[in-house]
């Protein structure tokens, strides 16, 4: 089997993964909704909700086709040859010209995507508040800070390629010299997700205006809500998500040096206090949650990485056969890191899967803590109520299917969640 075909045959795999998840979606909205959760529609806001998932659905299937198709054709096109000649067989070259042409072609797609979902389908169902300057000045902040990060990124893992056999005197060092490689390696990896996170913040500043919040009562009685917390948040902005979209939200922003509220101005407008004390009393549950079993699994899982790719620094036969068998299938004698680095995305696929599918239900956990530090601060059913107001505000499936929710929701669905709650609640 040549690479291209290892590749048509996991895209194809996905796709019909995708297309199963779909239609089990479709047969759970069928279902009549659970108690806890039947008075968030009624008959005619719930088919207002069924019309909007099956618009957003056929949305969705007509851009997953046009990427399939795209990406058949660049699979099977002579291409990466010519990219390679191009580039006079450079492996930076090679890399960054791949990734340009890439990068190119995916940002139409996504553009044109993200113009219909905003214009098209948000537009007919009251949920966009976005004009077209706004939008362009979004995707362009958006789509410059994900190519800088990942053509950093990138750059990062050629050049690690290039030099990992000089480093390794052509892989014959043993084991202790090859932890020590890769621990400058992953120290490296860690200073580039440091900096993503300082363009990432800085991004979210350029996309929305954040004013601080006044002194008043209002922030008196929040800052009370985290007096137990040991790692206080000091600082408190109101955005103006009002500006964009109907969507409410308020976070909590974690960063290495730097924590903060964001409340939307809609938030603030719209809802009565009591329910925007419930959502940070949530989010206090996140800021003081302390490290348990299930995460420091999840950091097992990074270890485990971490001593695989060691393993494959002193014994690297299994990855020089597999660029080999890349480089021989496309026709190259280059590498490709491009190339490459979908290769090997698709091998351990199945070993990500599983490592997602536990990352999503720790996180489902920390939520459901969180919402239980709501009911101890006695805003179970302002919680409530708010999560029912924004589910029929934002047209959200308040009752997903059990494996989809398992597999890929982060958050609770909202049947569980509710239900979560409320027995928190009797429990208190």
């Amino acid at each position: 089997m040549t690479a291209r075909i290892f590749i048509l045959i996991a895209m194809l795999i996905k796709q019909v993964y995708n297309i199963l998840l779909a239609h089990a979606a479709d047969v759970q909205r069928k279902k009549p909704l659970p108690d806890e959760v039947a008075d968030i529609y009624d008959a005619d806001r719930y088919q207002t909700f069924l019309n909007f998932t099956a618009d957003k659905k056929k949305l969705r299937n007509k851009f997953k086709i046009i990427d399939l198709v795209v990406e058949c054709l660049i699979l099977f096109s002579p291409i990466y040859g010519y990219i390679e000649e191009l580039s006079g067989k450079n492996p930076y070259g090679v890399f960054f010209i791949t990734y340009a042409i890439m990068w190119i072609i995916g940002t139409i797609t996504e553009v044109w995507a993200s113009y219909e979902i905003t214009f098209d389908l948000l537009e007919k169902y009251g949920l966009n508040k976005k004009d077209k300057k706004e939008f362009v000045k979004d995707e362009v902040l958006e789509q410059g800070f994900s190519l800088i990060i990942m053509a950093v990124l990138m750059f990062v893992i050629v050049y690690i390629g290039e030099h990992l056999a000089v480093w390794t005197d052509d892989f014959s060092v043993g084991f202790l010299k090859s932890i020590l490689i890769c621990a400058a390696i992953f120290a490296v990896v860690f200073v580039v997700i440091v900096i993503a996170q300082l363009l990432s913040y800085t991004l979210l500043k350029k996309q929305y205006i954040f004013t601080p919040m006044e002194e008043g009562e209002l922030k008196d009685k929040i800052n009370a809500l985290q007096a137990e917390s040991k790692k206080k948040v000091k600082y408190l902005y109101i955005y103006n998500e009002s500006k964009k979209t109907t969507t409410k939200n308020a976070f909590l922003l974690k960063l290495f040096w730097h924590r903060e509220f964001g409340i939307a101005d809609n938030f603030i407008n719209e809802n009565a206090e009591d329910e925007l004390l419930a959502v940070l009393s949530h989010e206090v549950g996140h800021l003081k949650h302390k490290k348990n079993v299930k995460n420091f699994i999840s950091y097992a899982f990074i270890v485990v990485i971490g001593i695989a790719f060691v393993y494959i620094v002193s014994n690297p036969d299994v990855c020089l056969w597999i660029n080999k068998w890349i480089r021989e299938s496309f026709g190259i004698t280059t590498n490709n890191y491009y190339l490459m680095f979908i290769v090997y995305s698709y091998i351990i696929t199945p070993i990500f899967f599983l490592s997602g599918i536990f990352k999503a239900y720790v996180s489902k956990c920390e939520e459901y803590e969180a919402d239980r530090e709501a009911v101890k601060n006695g805003y179970g059913e302002a919680l409530i109520k708010t999560f029912k107001t924004l589910s029929n505000d934002e047209l959200v499936d308040v009752n997903p299917h059990p494996f989809i929710e398992f597999t890929e929701y982060d958050h609770p669905g909202m049947y569980r969640r509710i239900k979560a709650i409320r027995d928190a609640i009797n429990k208190r």
